[in-house]
């Protein structure tokens, strides 16, 4: 069985039982599916483990630790349970890494995951039950990798189309020597000679190594297919079915399956392309169809310390899915799972690595990087926010040349002392090519804060999460 056939039979069984019971869920039964996930680096584990922890503890917390919690006051009980079919979220241990004596960040998760916030709480909603003033609603968090949600685009493009912009990519500053084996590969093969799987599966094993290490080496993240990529993939990956993009040889090839005569490389490279894309959709369809929001984490800090090349990589790669979001509804493809996602949220997290007064530049900067367009076209659908799912750092000022200079306090990664830390300023737009040596950016990586067990029944500190949830359930909370 390939590892597609395998997510396959994951989501199947998933949303089989999932589905019929959206469909037949009475007014005092609600369900939310939030769909959370994070190109590399972005804290999506983190971002899980203290939204959900959040979710079971605010109603009892102060005001102050979770206030956009929307209907908080009404909050009778909250429980964490398995959603059905779907491998269940590691939550305990997640939180037990960030509360204990020595606090940790979470492992990261791989693969598909997920775990139902129960909140049973009185009805206050506009459409009240006429069964019951009292009303469960399920939130359900799905946690899948990042990397799957870069083959959402393919899905939009044609083949010969992907493989343009991919060759394109490939020639770039920063990829062209690794990409080197691949493309003296690729220029060698000739289409219209007999099929030949052995050089097939040679060629494609060479751009999958290629990805693999733009990702571990350059800190790159706009790789195709995403899956190829993830390093723990490699042994489930089915050799046989691996495929690569091919557009420099003659006008019309990959312009449709038609364009390659059957039982040649370049009819079964095809075929290798279409069978991907369909195990693709219908992944989405099954497990991503059906998820009314989606969370998408961006680690904007890290891309902007690496430097140009690595921040222009993930602008594309947000900008594509963007884009993939917007066509894939569009009458014509209404069939196409993500015609069915209703709210967006781009999430710029890490934002305890910043002063406060430099969150609205944060948010900036992201809004620049997906582009105003899309915003415009999606204006009630998507939504821009600056997040610290575990706040590790606290503001303060301290007199530079007598002045009150913004500081961050806390305790740098590897370090075991507080530090007073200055990180600079974030540009509010993406600086032009010839400002990027001119920038002073002090972007640290910190420790977790040492909380202990008296976080186990409130909110662990944070900045903003609870504004995701109210922009997620706007309009259709209780």
């Amino acid at each position: 069985m390939t590892p597609l056939s395998r997510l396959k039979t994951v989501a199947d069984a998933a949303l089989e039982s999932v589905g019929a019971a959206l469909d037949a869920s009475p007014l005092s039964h609600r369900r939310h599916r939030i769909a959370v996930t994070g190109l590399q680096r972005s804290g999506k584990t983190v971002f899980i483990t203290a939204f959900a922890h959040a979710l079971r503890t605010a109603a009892q917390a102060p005001m102050a630790a979770f206030p956009f919690f929307p209907w908080r006051e009404h909050v009778r009980a909250v429980e964490l349970l398995e959603i059905p079919g779907v491998p269940r979220f590691p939550f305990e241990e997640r939180l037990a890494q960030l509360l204990g004596e020595t606090p940790a960040w979470p492992a990261p998760t791989t693969g598909l995951s997920g775990l139902r916030v129960r909140i049973r709480h009185d009805d206050v909603g506009l459409l009240r039950s006429v069964v019951s003033s009292t009303v469960t609603t399920d939130l359900d968090l799905i946690d899948y990798p990042g990397e799957w949600l870069l083959d959402l685009p393919m899905l939009t493009q044609s083949f010969r189309d992907w493989s343009r912009q991919m060759e394109e990519l490939a020639h770039s500053a920063g990829r062209r020597d690794l990409a080197a084996p691949w493309l003296d590969a690729v220029r060698a093969l000739d289409p219209d000679a007999p099929e030949n799987q052995a050089e097939l599966t040679r060629i494609a094993g060479l751009y999958r190594d290629y990805l693999v290490r733009c990702r571990q080496e350059r800190g790159l993240c706009f790789v195709q297919p995403g899956r190829y990529a993830i390093p723990g993939d490699a042994a489930v990956l089915d050799p046989h079915a691996l495929f690569f993009p091919l557009s420099t040889v003659r006008p019309g090839f990959g312009a449709g399956l038609g364009a390659a005569k059957r039982g040649t490389m370049g009819a079964a490279l095809l075929r290798r392309h279409a069978t991907y894309l369909k195990q693709v959709r219908q992944f989405y369809g099954d497990v991503f169809g059906r998820l009314g929001k989606q969370v998408l984490l961006v680690d904007l800090l890290s891309a902007l310390q690496q430097g140009r090349e690595p921040f222009a990589d993930l602008g594309l790669a947000i900008r594509s899915i963007s884009d993939a979001f917007e066509d894939l509804k569009h009458p014509l493809l209404k069939l196409l799972p993500m015609a069915k996602v209703e709210r967006l949220a781009l999430v710029a997290t890490k934002a305890d690595h910043v002063t406060a007064d430099q969150h609205a530049n944060l948010v900036n900067l992201l809004r620049d990087m997906v582009g105003e367009p899309f915003l415009l076209a999606t204006a009630r659908q998507s939504g821009l926010l600056a997040v610290a799912s575990v706040k590790a750092t606290t503001d303060l000022k301290l007199k530079v040349n007598d002045l009150a200079t913004p500081f961050l306090r806390g305790i740098p990664a590897g370090r075991a002392e507080v530090l007073d830390i200055q990180p600079g300023v974030i540009p509010g737009t993406i600086p032009a090519a010839d400002q990027w040596d001119e920038t002073g950016f002090n972007i640290r990586r910190f420790e977790p804060p040492r909380l202990g067990p008296g976080f186990a029944d409130r909110p662990l500190p944070h900045v903003n999460l609870d504004k995701v949830l109210q922009f997620l359930l706007a309009r259709t909370g209780p």
